[in-house]
């Protein structure tokens, strides 16, 4: 009997500290009415080390100037965070390992996403399995921005069909706030993305009946000849030494974004693989139950709606309240969609993506 993958258990975090648009106009040329236009955000989470800097930001009379500050000495001269996104992904998994009827222990393996580790290396993964208790379960760790949950799930679900693991959890965890200036400088990203974290539990199941349930197909794609419109440097040996006075002054350890450029990209990459999935199973668009994008903006999200016809029921959009969480915003939203009910059995989901690198993908899921 062939073998297909379920996903059996959801969990999300996400940090207490709210922010929403106003405050971030405190802190820079900006208003709710802009970035609600333009994506759909009304607030997000930040870690509290973010929050209490852009409290102070929001007070100080020369805001570049705190800003370089901050830079030059770190907040507070303190260099250890409060919050980790190992700490974000730890707390995911417990809660879908909790809704999976399973403790770490019952694991095969892990494979996880973060853009911006907790450190260098190791990686976010290995750090998140040992905070688990676990000490020789095999980690993946991926660096595919916001498509890493979906690459995630293609990796457990060939483990799985392989017969090499019955049980995977991925996990797509991001602590991004930390990375951007929120002054001027640095509005067209700092107003996007923010911090949390998903994770789901794959299991192994006998694929019976006409329709088994389970994962059903994957579709991934990358681009490297575009990098420069979202790409980050931090620590990267694209400079020598890897980490200089001059690359942070230069602004090169932030982040730096093409908006238009992704926005372009996306729209167009989103729509191809979203047919390409469609066409894979031979269904028309009527026939997906629920479609969960990536929450990258809701104006691309919007776009795909329209393209093929999807009703606001057959989505679940939360951007509005989580911002941009990059590599947790579909496993946020896959959660939040199980706990609410969304779908029932034998319903038909898509999960799509793109990100950095461009990478982008899609996955069908028979629920």
């Amino acid at each position: 009997m062939p073998t297909r993958s379920r996903i059996t258990g959801t969990g999300m975090a996400v940090p207490d500290c709210i922010v929403d648009n106003h405050l971030l106009s405190r802190c820079m040329s900006t208003s709710d009415e802009w970035i609600v236009q333009r994506t759909g955000i009304s607030e997000r989470r930040v870690s509290p080390d973010t929050y209490r800097m852009l409290l102070r930001l929001a007070a100080a009379p020369d805001k570049t100037a705190y800003m370089r500050d901050v830079k030059d000495r770190g907040f507070d001269g303190n260099i250890d965070s409060s919050l980790t996104v190992s700490d974000l992904a730890v707390e995911a998994s417990r809660m879908a390992l909790e809704h999976a009827g399973l403790t770490a222990e019952a694991l095969d393996c892990i494979v996880e996403s973060s853009t911006l580790p907790d450190f260098a290396y190791p990686a976010t993964g290995c750090v998140t399995q040992g905070k688990l208790g676990l000490t020789s379960t095999p980690v993946f760790n991926l660096a595919q921005g916001c498509a890493g949950f979906v690459y995630g799930l293609s990796l457990a679900d060939q483990f799985i069909r392989g017969g090499m693991y019955k049980r995977v959890l991925v996990i797509g965890a991001e602590l991004l706030s930390s990375a951007f200036d929120y002054t001027d400088a640095g509005r067209d990203m700092a107003v996007l993305f923010a911090d949390g974290a998903g994770a789901a539990v794959l299991e192994a199941h006998e694929a019976t009946g006409a329709e088994p349930r389970g994962l059903i197909s994957h579709h991934l794609h990358s681009d490297g000849s575009a990098i420069d419109a979202l790409t980050g440097e931090i620590c990267g040996s694209s400079t020598f030494p890897p980490v200089s006075k001059k690359k942070i002054d230069d602004g090169r350890t932030r982040p730096r974004m093409n908006g238009r450029a992704v926005f372009v990209h996306a729209v167009r990459r989103v729509r191809e693989v979203v047919q390409e999935c469609l066409d894979a199973n031979g269904l028309p668009a009527d026939d997906i139950d629920l479609f969960i994008f990536h929450q990258a903006n809701l104006r691309i999200v919007e776009s795909m709606a329209q393209s093929f016809k999807i009703s606001e029921p057959r989505m679940h959009n939360n951007i509005q309240r989580y911002g941009n969480t990059a590599a947790a915003s579909v496993p946020i939203c896959l959660h939040e969609a199980v706990m609410g009910g969304r779908m029932k059995e034998g319903d038909l989901v898509m999960l799509v993506a793109f990100g950095t690198g461009f990478s982008w993908g899609a996955t069908l899921i028979r629920w």
